[in-house]
Order: C-alpha cells, then structure tokens, then sequence
C-alpha cells in the first residue's frame, strides 16, 4: 500500500510554516491526540472512550517500548512475552531499562489475572489492529480483540494496563517513526514519561500526516479494506506454495504479515525416545551421512545455520525462528506482505533451496 499512500499525501498535504516550530511540544500535538482518541473509540470498541489526555505520541513504537520499560521495570527484571515474538523487542526493553525478555504462551484474560495477582504491569502491542484479514483457511480464526474492549472489573486494576500503537504497521509507515502509548488509569505513569519525551519527541510533519490520514474516514475505511485484501490474497499466495512443496505451517493465522512455516522435515530433525523414555529432539545430519543424527540442541541450531547460509547465496531472506525466540530450531517467518512479483521471486528462489537441500539430505 506504499503507493496509495504516497499518492494520498502528495495530494492532501501541504507544509505550513507552523509545521516547522515544535508545536504543541514533546507529547504530540492536540490535533494529532484528539484524532488518535476518536480512532481508538471507533476501531478498538474500547469499554471506557479514550480521552487526548490519555496518550502520549511518541517517535515510534520502539520508543514507546523504551519508555515504558524504562518507567516501570528495574534493572534485571523480567517481562513476559508471548512467543514467537518480533526480535528487536529485546534490545527494546534492555538498552536503557536494563529488563529482561521471558517469552510464555497465554491468553489476554490469563495475563491480566496474572498481573493483577503479582502486581506488575500489563502492555499490549496492538500494532496489527486494523491488518486483520479472512482467507477459507481461517474462517474461524479468533478476531482481534483489543485489551480496551475487556472490561478490567474483577480481573486487573485498570492503572495497570496500557497499550502501544503506531504507523509502522497498519498504516504502512515504519519510516515516518510515529507511535502512541495509551494508559487510562496512571496519570502518574504518563507524568514521568512526559518528563523525557524529549528524547523521543515526533515531528510536526509526521504528527500532521498521521492526522490528516486518521480525519479522512471514506479513505481510511478504503484503505483498511484494500490492505486486508491484499495480505489475504498473499496469504492465500504462499499458503498454496507450501502445500505444492510439502511443507506445513502454523494455519488458521488471520493477521499480520508474516506466517510461520515448519522447515522440520525439509531438515531432516526427527524426536526418538531416549533409554530413559525422555523424548529427545535430534538432528539428521545431512551431506556425507544423512542418516546420522546427533542428541543436541546445538546441532540443531547449526543445521538452521547451514539452511540459512543456502538461502543468503541464493538471494531470498527468510528468517530463522531462532530470532523470534521460537521454542523449536526448523521453523521459519515468512514475509508476503510484499508487491506480488517480489513475493514470486522470492519463493521460486526459496523453491530452489529446499530442491539442493531436499536433493542433498534426503528430506522430506
């Protein structure tokens, strides 16, 4: 959607010479909150109507993380995280907090039960929002929920939820570095933010593009549609590609941009029983001795390593799963949220790779 969107704002905006002072300040300007607040009350169905005083816009949504891992985890705390998880959330909250990741598997309502019980907080990153589509592989994939919309009575203080939002993802604009952190109930929270927002202070320009898209309904309701459709046909585009190579992948996804493929059997890692009957994930070595396998995670980090440095000559990026913290070696992210002949390209490169190693280690 990078060229709808340009085309969007090389026709709507213009540069006024106010654009070019600091505004309103480092907390983003009103217009820009007042316009954030009316989308989250309309989009996310929010139990109690978001309030421009409860936001805070930020450069991005890693700064927002950097923030809010800064104001409430102390060094060497840990913060729980579903996994597979985006790999640069670590370097996010350790940089400066100096806090720790410790990805887990859970659900919404669990979590906040959780944190209410032990007291900490609960941040939920809701960049994906409004990129939820349908394909007839997940017609029964759950929707998205926004944390806004759960009513926290009997279940969590309120004060200690909040939620993080940006441009990078929904709106296609990673490179105009523009997030928002939403807390209701902790103005405290949101006072001690304030005072180093400099440090990650939006610019007006960016703050106005944001604006003026978010004012603009009959185009924003155009682009959500279209943007859905778009990742549903890619989507439906690579899931086929995989079935004609045999491969597996996590189904039923309904968001996002990427799916998360099973490369297991392409590598030949199989799990076998032990003496001990403990099941063991081993790892069939290709090359010289394909059948040959060794008891060790290591192992199993090295073929993923090998896979990796195939694709690299070969021109295609697709992502190991041992940057997301996934909790098995052999799975991969890929990306179709790309223009269609990229997305071609890249898999009959991909196609070429799995046909060298399938053909040099006898996988399936």
């Amino acid at each position: 959607m990078h060229k709808e969107l340009a085309s969007y704002f090389n026709k709507q905006l213009e540069i006024t010479p106010q654009l070019l002072t600091y505004g309103d300040g480092p907390f983003g300007s009103r217009a820009l909150r007042s316009a954030l607040s009316d989308f989250f009350n309309d989009y996310f169905k929010p139990v109690r109507k978001v309030l421009p005083e409860q936001l805070l816009a930020v450069g991005g949504v890693t700064s927002a993380i950097d923030l809010i891992a800064w104001a409430t985890a102390d060094e060497g705390d840990g913060i729980l995280i579903g996994r597979p998880l985006y790999t640069s959330f670590a370097k996010d909250v350790n940089t400066r907090a100096g806090a720790n990741l410790y990805p887990t598997i859970d659900t919404l309502r669990a979590y906040m039960r959780f944190c209410q019980k032990h007291r900490i907080h609960l941040i939920s990153d809701e960049v994906y929002a409004m990129s939820v589509y349908k394909t007839p592989d997940n017609t029964n994939a759950i929707p998205f929920t926004s944390i806004l919309s759960i009513d926290t009575a009997n279940l969590i203080d309120a004060n200690l939820v909040h939620v993080l939002y940006g441009m990078s993802k929904d709106f296609s604009g990673n490179g105009l570095r523009s997030g928002v952190l939403l807390s209701q109930s902790n103005p405290s929270l949101l006072q001690t933010l304030k005072s180093v927002a400099m440090f990650s202070w939006p610019t007006s320009i960016t703050e106005h593009y944001w604006t003026t898209l978010l004012n603009d309904r009959p185009f924003l309701d155009y682009y959500f549609e279209e943007n859905r459709r778009r990742l549903a046909d890619g989507y439906a585009h690579v899931t086929q590609w995989l079935r004609e190579q045999n491969l597996k992948w996590i189904e039923g996804s309904n968001a996002g941009f990427f799916l998360w493929a099973d490369f297991r059997g392409v590598l030949g890692k199989e799990i076998i029983v032990d003496d001990e009957g403990k099941d063991e994930e081993v790892e069939a070595v290709a090359l010289e001795r394909p059948s040959q396998v060794y008891k060790t995670s290591r192992r199993a980090k090295e073929r993923d390593d090998w896979f990796f440095e195939k694709m690299m000559k070969a021109k295609v990026f697709v992502v190991s799963g041992d940057a997301f913290f996934a909790e098995e070696h052999g799975w991969y992210r890929i990306t179709f949220s790309v223009p269609r002949e990229v997305l071609e390209l890249g898999l009959e490169r991909l196609g070429r790779v799995l046909q060298e190693v399938r053909r040099e280690s006898g996988g399936a």
